[in-house]
């Protein structure tokens, strides 16, 4: 009788198992990382249509007026004297008039805060300031609406995470809903906020000399960014004529009485291509790591680049994260004004700028470019919103600068 012998694997059988094994796992890597990538796209287009819902529910409950945290009298005053005036003056006569410092009312005075506002409390009191930064939509580099602070290009447009808009959110001005799940330098900074299920959340500006500023909830702003253009006049960024240069069709809020009186979502002549919120940073496509290695190149330099150490800048631990149109490759989530949701490429939003640009016969240089994105703007004209630390060619400034505003404006334009 023979007895059988168990037969093991040889080394060649075992070689071969191990390369399909091998061959199998490279083919489906890719695939599962580009189901994981698909799936946080997909939450963010759910986060920012969940914003969007929240800001509609605020203008139904103020008569169809969108949330910009500014004073709609501010650019006039009481009998029109306040037009013309610098920001920082026109705040101080509002408060003067309009803020008595107490709860409450207080002789001929009431109390409304004006700005942005955090949900929680600090000992008690609801945190607000008077700084421009925090009150109007967008801070030009030049003209009458400026930082106090001298930072060009801030404003409330960052924050639909604030009060007024959080209240439609569970109260929450932390509410997850306000980042992208690939917005991951926002979300360390807010991991202790999120662990504590707070409202309110405390950070440091170390501001040169004067030591630190206990700032919070401000420096934290959401995934999510309003359109400026949509926040003020649409005279403010008014579409160039035929023979007219975009400086001279650009005019600052302050110089026209009802500079901050926006239009409603109802007035805008194509709100399936104008943009209301979109994701500020560069997520999709991102080649160059999360960190922004551009921003010592800025005209504005105080967003430190990566590994500058630099404290005294307006950052996340030396590191800020490049932002929307940083590249032709960048892909960011949008929510439209007719509340439709989808990716701009910024390379398809560039040559659709060209196109309008050519249909304009203005294509040719940058002087009296007339296309979709408005040159005129004060302080950032011809280069936009921070075109200058963009990291390849691209050059479009859709979202921040829409000529036209929201009532002829559009940040794309259809494709048959």
């Amino acid at each position: 009788m023979k007895l059988m012998r168990n037969r093991g694997f040889t080394l060649v059988e075992l070689m071969v198992v191990i390369s399909i094994i091998a061959l199998l796992v490279g083919i489906l890597l890719p695939a599962i990382s580009r189901a994981r990538d698909n799936a946080k796209i997909g939450q963010s287009k759910s986060n920012i249509r969940n914003v969007k819902t929240a800001t509609n529910l605020y203008e139904n409950d103020h008569k169809g007026m969108p949330w910009t945290g500014t004073p709609a009298n501010l650019s006039a005053g009481p009998d029109g004297s306040w037009t013309g005036l610098p920001i920082a003056t026109a705040i101080n006569q509002w408060t003067s008039r309009y803020w008595s410092g107490n709860q409450g009312q207080a002789g001929d005075k009431i109390t409304i805060i004006p700005g942005l506002q955090a949900c929680g409390q600090d000992g008690g009191v609801h945190w607000f300031t008077f700084l421009a930064d925090h009150i109007v939509p967008y801070c030009f580099g030049s003209g009458l609406t400026t930082s106090q602070r001298g930072f060009a290009r801030t404003g409330t447009w960052r924050y639909p995470n604030t009060r007024q808009i959080a209240e439609y959110m569970q109260d929450k001005c932390y509410h997850k809903a306000f980042w992208a799940p690939k917005d991951r330098i926002l979300q360390r900074a807010l991991q202790q906020c999120w662990d504590d299920d707070g409202t309110m959340c405390s950070t440091a500006y170390i501001l040169g000399a004067d030591g630190t500023i206990d700032i919070p909830f401000l420096l934290q702003p959401s995934s999510y960014s309003f359109s400026p253009p949509n926040m003020v006049n649409p005279a403010c960024y008014r579409l160039p004529t035929d023979n007219e240069d975009p400086t001279e069709a650009f005019t600052d809020p302050m110089a026209i009485p009802a500079g901050f009186r926006p239009a409603t979502s109802a007035q805008s002549k194509y709100s399936s291509l104008k943009t209301f919120l979109m994701e500020m940073h560069w997520m999709q496509n991102l080649t160059t790591g999360e960190c922004g290695p551009r921003w010592a190149d800025s005209a504005f330099p105080y967003h430190a680049s990566a590994g500058s150490n630099d404290d005294s800048t307006w950052d996340y631990s030396g590191c800020y994260p490049n932002y929307f149109n940083a590249s032709w490759r960048s892909a960011p989530v949008a929510c439209f004004v007719d509340g439709h949701v989808d990716l701009i490429k910024a390379e398809d939003a560039e040559k659709h700028d060209y196109v309008v640009a050519d249909g304009n016969d203005s294509a040719n240089g940058l002087a009296g470019y007339k296309g979709l994105w408005h040159r005129g703007v004060a302080g950032d004209a011809e280069n936009g919103f921070f075109v200058e630390c963009r990291t390849d060619w691209g050059n479009w400034s859709g979202h921040t600068h829409t000529a036209g505003g929201l009532t002829e404006g559009r940040d794309v334009i259809a494709e048959n």
